[in-house]
């Protein structure tokens, strides 16, 4: 088993997108929790201390003495994603390219070969810990260097080893039990491109909506909230206080510790056991693969030799489209992600508020400030086009997440796919020209997106049109009808453009790493990781550091995202405003969109396919 852990261990080393994934929660909490933080600390004017506090205020946080709480609050949601992604790429990924066939071959017992697996992600998950917890330490102390004359002697001391000792505990526990987790989904998939998906499915939609419903209606659904793993990751890390706070500013802590404990133990044991049973059980040597060399020259089952197919002629630009079309539309994995967007919209945005109104009186949501005219009128047919764009945004889920990453990973997995499974070799020997290729597949790609909006928007229209049958007495004199035309038309080209200008990100992201797991995990990582933490940090950014901002896609989504501006609710909180004005967003992301699409079409053109 250590020999099968060291030889894991070396693909490890030797991955970019191994080292990408693990290098995401130090780098985003460097760049984001101590150098942009000490940016706005260092910039801050008295005009703004209303609003950002002033700069003894937010010192604090920067100092050593709070490292240890800023690194365990990682994961209560930065780190999840990126251990998930890894743990489904190791697993899923040596189904997909038959790597763990050839293990076998070497005479290695299943539970031998997936020990070393697990190890060695074990062992790298632990790394990525550790590392996060040093990068946070080295940061603190350089600033208390730089800021030594005007820093508390308690902001400036270290914490106890103790202290430093538990939170480090901690962090390792969330980290290989959400790493074991992946591990778990890439098994049952046998696929990396769909492990991640049902990984983000449930981080993004089933964990956070099963904890807000038992928080909203109490009683099953609070029980049932609390056995997801988020909440105990939530108790765990929140433990220690909050950043500027001091250990004595407590998080709210959704269930005891010993319950997150077990909760979490119980995720471990129970992914490690459905790992094992599966690989002891499952014929490894998949039918796909053999029905893959049936072909020319190749015996059929009945022994007869085929006889080699005729050279094509020439594809069009319209053979190509419909080619990839069919492709596509025999992959569950692209179905899923074009209509994962409408059924995330419909559950965030519509069940979450309905389920708020039907539970405005009870005790346990009093103190929300939730408004029961309010939420029926955002649910009204009025409101539908405010519901489908909300849902492209980043305010269309919990945690601050892109509803555009639906389109990157879209992009990313048609993209990166024949590059990955090497039938780019074979799609170019067809032909129909690489440029030519590269245009077809990316009108197929346009196709997709622009389906994904339609029934987002249709769905949202659906759902509003529902809500007023059932309601019509409460609503009646609350609403208008459904909007203006032009006013759906603009909504929708918002929607569109979006959609391509995330779509090429994905595209290029795919051909850049050759594979659409390694864009599919890129696009993650930026989208569940990096926007939520420039979200975090836009608010406190003026100057050049906000022109910056403003220029990156994150500002021009949430424009587009609020352009109704009906009403600004979602689950019954305002919505941020943003200051990009919307013709510049539309711009900014058609820009976006013609570059990412030229980069791909530029590095097909020029790279050896061979």
């Amino acid at each position: 088993m250590l020999a099968a852990a060291r030889a894991e261990l070396l693909v490890l080393r030797k991955w970019p997108v191994a080292w990408a994934l693990l290098l995401v929660t130090p780098v985003v909490m460097l760049a984001t929790l101590y150098v942009m933080e000490f940016l706005t600390y260092l910039t801050l004017t008295p005009a703004e201390y209303a609003s950002y506090g002033t700069p003894s205020q937010n010192l604090p946080s920067l100092l050593p003495s709070q490292f240890s709480i800023i690194s365990v609050s990682q994961f209560t949601f930065t780190a999840q994603i990126p251990l998930i992604v890894l743990g489904a790429l190791m697993a899923g990924g040596g189904w997909t390219s038959g790597t763990l066939r050839t293990a076998l071959l070497q005479r290695q017992a299943r539970a031998t070969a997936f020990g070393g697996q697990a190890i060695a992600l074990c062992v790298a998950a632990v790394g990525s810990t550790v590392l996060t917890f040093a990068v946070a330490a080295a940061a603190s102390l350089a600033i208390l260097g730089l800021e030594s004359s005007v820093a508390t002697p308690v902001a400036a001391a270290m914490p106890p080893a103790l202290a430093i000792a538990e939170s480090l505990g901690a962090a390792v526990f969330i980290a290989l039990a959400y790493s074991v987790i992946g591990l778990a989904l890439g098994t049952i998939c046998r696929n990396a491109v769909g492990a991640m998906a049902i990984g983000l499915v449930w981080t993004l939609m089933i964990d956070t909506n099963f904890y807000t419903y038992g928080l909203i209606a109490s009683g099953p659904m609070r029980t049932i909230g609390d056995l997801a793993p988020g909440p105990s990751a939530a108790t765990l890390s929140g433990l220690f206080g909050t950043p500027g706070g001091g250990a004595l500013s407590q998080n709210y802590l959704p269930v005891s510790v010993p319950e997150a404990v077990w909760t979490l133990s119980g995720y471990v044991v129970g992914a490690i056991a459905v790992c094992v049973v599966l690989l002891r059980r499952r014929d490894i040597t998949s039918g796909r693969s053999r029905r893959r060399h049936r072909g020319a020259g190749v015996p059929a089952a009945s022994g007869r030799v085929r006889a080699p197919a005729r050279d094509p002629a020439p594809a069009g630009l319209l053979a190509t489209v419909r080619a990839e079309l069919l492709i596509m539309r025999g992959r569950p994995a692209v179905w899923g992600l074009v209509l994962i967007l409408p059924a995330q919209m419909l559950v965030t945005y519509y069940l979450t508020q309905y389920v708020e109104y039907l539970t405005v009186n009870d005790p346990v949501t009093q103190g929300w400030g939730l408004n029961a005219p309010e939420l029926l009128t955002a649910l009204s047919p009025g409101q539908y086009l405010t519901g489908a764009l909300s849902s492209f945004g980043v305010s269309s889920g919990l945690d601050g997440v892109y509803g555009a990453t639906v389109f990157m990973l879209l992009g990313a997995l048609i993209g990166g796919s024949d590059w990955g499974l090497r039938t780019i070799k074979v799609v170019m020997t067809q032909g129909a020209g690489r440029l030519r290729t590269v245009f077809g597949q990316y009108l197929a790609i346009a196709i997709a997106l622009a389906a994904t909006v339609l029934v987002t928007f249709a769905a949202a229209a659906a759902a509003s049109a529902i809500a007023a049958v059932s309601h019509a007495g409460s609503l009646s004199a609350l609403t208008g009808g459904f909007p203006a035309p032009g006013q759906a038309g603009s909504a929708l080209a918002a929607g569109l453009v979006m959609g391509l200008a995330y779509g090429a990100i994905g595209v290029t992201l795919g051909v850049l790493f050759r594979s659409a797991a390694g864009g599919i995990g890129a696009a993650m990582v930026w989208a569940v990781v990096l926007v939520p933490s420039l979200e975090f940090i836009s608010n406190q950014l003026h100057g050049v550091l906000l022109r910056v901002y403003d220029a990156l896609p994150d500002a021009s989504t949430n424009a587009l995202a609020n352009l109704p501006n009906h009403s600004g609710l979602l689950f019954g909180y305002p919505i941020d405003e943003t200051e990009v004005a919307p013709p510049a967003a539309f711009v900014i992301l058609g820009l976006y969109a013609l570059v990412f699409l030229a980069v791909p079409a530029v590095v097909t053109w020029r790279r050896d396919i061979a």
